[in-house]
């Protein structure tokens, strides 16, 4: 065969495929620069900084949601409530030391046998004492025990109403050192708190 003739026929075909790898260059680069305008504001420095914002509001959000959640968790005094196995170990006053509970409580009764008023209010405050103590071992939240007999229940506590009754006369008896207290109000007051133990499962 020719030379001359064989070269000849050889250059359209090179001249083809270089046509071709040229266009597929020119799709390939249109392809780009089509998906950098539709894409290219997901990184662009104004959408990343709206992000950013975005972020830390969320995270400050975040933050005082969990915030009011602990203070209502706290304020709110569910805490008695989370299960029923924890509040049947709070009734049975396993580890609350019923034992030394039963104590005072003798100690108290002791004081208000004696015949003397003075004796019947101390007797008083002190089982006042005594039961707030056992509401706050029970999980009914803080501040004052007026507080937490609103959060009591009848099915916790009874007798509830007769001991909010009892709470009442303690405050009056606490405000004015001279109250006139007869015996017979001091016994059934002293018999509410007992009461209230007996509930409560501590004898």
């Amino acid at each position: 065969m020719d030379p001359t003739s064989t070269i000849t026929s050889i250059l359209p075909l090179t001249t083809t495929t270089t046509a071709q790898a040229g266009s597929v260059e020119s799709v390939a680069v249109n392809m780009v620069a089509k998906f950098q305008d539709s894409f290219g504001f997901l990184v662009s420095d104004e959408l990343q900084h709206n992000i950013l914002l975005i972020k830390i509001f969320f995270i400050i959000f975040s933050i005082f949601c969990l915030a009011g959640i602990i203070y209502l968790y706290k304020k709110t005094g569910y805490l008695h409530l989370d299960n029923l196995e924890t509040w049947d170990i709070i009734r049975n006053y396993k580890d609350f030391g019923a034992s030394k509970i039963q104590k005072q409580w003798k100690k108290i009764k002791q004081n208000f046998e004696k015949d003397d008023a003075v004796y019947w209010k101390v007797s008083l405050l002190e089982g006042e004492k005594l039961i707030d103590d056992i509401l706050i071992r029970m999980g009914l939240g803080l501040g004052t025990m007026d507080d937490r007999l609103e959060r009591a229940s009848m099915e916790e506590i009874p007798n509830l109403q007769d001991l909010v009754r009892a709470r009442s006369l303690c405050q009056d008896i606490a405000r004015d050192p001279d109250y006139r207290l007869n015996k017979e109000v001091a016994e059934n007051t002293l018999g509410i708190f007992e009461k209230t133990l007996i509930a409560l499962q501590v004898f």
